[in-house]
């Protein structure tokens, strides 16, 4: 039986962590693409997260794209040569086709490589792979790991406050009458990231009521407390409130994420977030 010390874990890019930061956690990064008019660009190696925000805040039309295989497959081989086995955790297959690249791949070595749909990203994915990782240590036979992870990973959320409707319009998620309105009155719209989807959740009338309203729906749906990892595009002030009135309840904040191209191109700089999920 493998146990987690003969385990590599793999995570795309949406994990938030940098190539190296995700590395000190024991967590290898195969990137996501960042499309720029004719050019492929791998996420967060080829361009940064501020390069990113930067060429949004220009007007630059960017739209992501799912980890190449061959980046999945040379991940693969090489962490085959130093472990027993690799977990490849990814971004909700709802909102992504990594996850069915990477299980295609994942066939080509057997039993060795495992994938798993974390119904998530960013936050939740890292929520979903470190609960996995305490399965193994705790004993759970690799052949029933992804059954045992499921109940932890249903009740995984994330909410999600885009500081301005611009980029929800330009990705169209809403449309030009709706940005119209919600800059008349200054509303904005909460998305949830539940069940693998990103739901419409309740509109509040400015950033700062947000993220106030954050905080309500994580007391909503985690009444007893819960594990909580903080995400930005941008914007570490908006993510130091959110931190704040968080600690101010008691809750421990476990750290604070980049939100990365897939979350900053759909939703836009500015953008808060923050991910939950039960104690294991």
């Amino acid at each position: 039986m493998p146990t987690a010390s003969k385990v590599a874990f793999v995570a795309d890019s949406t994990l938030g962590l940098s190539p190296e930061g995700a590395l000190k956690q024991g967590i290898h990064v195969v990137p996501q693409q960042v499309i720029w008019g004719n050019r492929t660009l791998r996420d967060q190696l080829d361009i940064t997260d501020e390069e990113v925000l930067d060429l949004l805040r220009r007007g630059e039309r960017l739209s992501t794209s799912q980890v190449a295989l061959e980046d999945l497959r040379s991940t693969y081989e090489t962490l085959l040569q130093t472990h027993e086995r690799v977990l490849s955790v990814h971004v909700s297959g709802h909102l992504s086709g990594t996850v069915a690249t990477a299980m295609a791949v994942a066939r080509e070595f057997g039993e060795r490589v495992k994938v798993l749909d974390s119904w998530s990203l960013n936050g939740g994915l890292l929520l979903v792979l470190e609960e996995a990782r305490r399965l193994l240590i705790r004993g759970v036979a690799w052949e029933h790991l992804e059954e045992a992870v499921a109940p932890y990973r249903e009740r995984v959320r994330g909410y999600v406050l885009p500081e301005t409707l611009i980029y929800l319009h330009r990705s169209g998620r809403i449309s030009g009458l709706q940005r119209f309105m919600g800059g008349l009155l200054s509303i904005l719209p909460v998305l949830e990231v539940k069940g693998g989807r990103v739901l419409a959740g309740p509109r509040v009338r400015g950033f700062k009521e947000g993220l106030r309203r954050l905080v309500e729906l994580f007391r909503r749906d985690f009444p007893d407390g819960g594990l909580v990892y903080l995400a930005h595009a941008g914007n570490p002030e908006g993510a130091r409130t959110l931190g704040e009135a968080l600690r101010a309840e008691g809750v421990e904040v476990l750290g604070t994420l980049r939100a990365g191209a897939a979350v900053s191109v759909h939703a836009g700089p500015g953008t808060v977030a923050l991910f939950a999920g039960p104690r294991g």
